[in-house]
């Protein structure tokens, strides 16, 4: 679903480098195998997986757009050039899934993006630091 593309000139006006939904098995792998295992489980992981759907980070050149929402859409769009800092969370099972809980920051002391259990949490700040105009350094290796 999702594409990387390291030279954005190269790219279709709109393509997104990044859109992603936050992962259900990765983010919750006990909680999810014990609701599978029941009848009531699979009710709770067919609304799980649609609020789930209702969670959305998307960065494409020059911007990140971030929505909440199934019915009634909260909408966040950030310049890529105001992003101060990026802050990826990880606890063990995350790691070993690669999933992750990623804040993104610009002005203040709080986060004006922050989403739960996305796939590949590292990449995102790959991503922005590589775009022309970022503010962030090269993750160094």
């Amino acid at each position: 679903m999702s594409t990387v593309t390291r030279d954005p000139t190269s790219m279709p006006q709109g393509q997104w480098l990044y859109d992603e939904h936050p992962a259900m098995f990765g983010n919750h792998p006990f909680l999810f195998t014990l609701l599978a295992i029941s009848i009531v489980g699979l009710l709770v992981i067919g609304i799980w997986s649609i609020v789930v759907r209702g969670e959305r980070l998307a960065i494409r050149p020059g911007e990140i757009l971030a929505e909440r929402g199934l019915i009634s859409k909260q909408r966040v769009q950030v310049n890529l050039e105001s992003v101060r800092s990026v802050r990826v969370n990880q606890g063990v099972m995350q790691r070993l899934l690669n999933v992750g809980d990623v804040e993104i920051f610009t002005a203040g002391d709080y986060a004006e993006i922050a989403i739960r259990g996305l796939p590949a949490p590292n990449r995102i700040r790959e991503i922005i630091s590589a775009q022309p105009g970022s503010r962030l350094p090269p993750r160094e290796t």
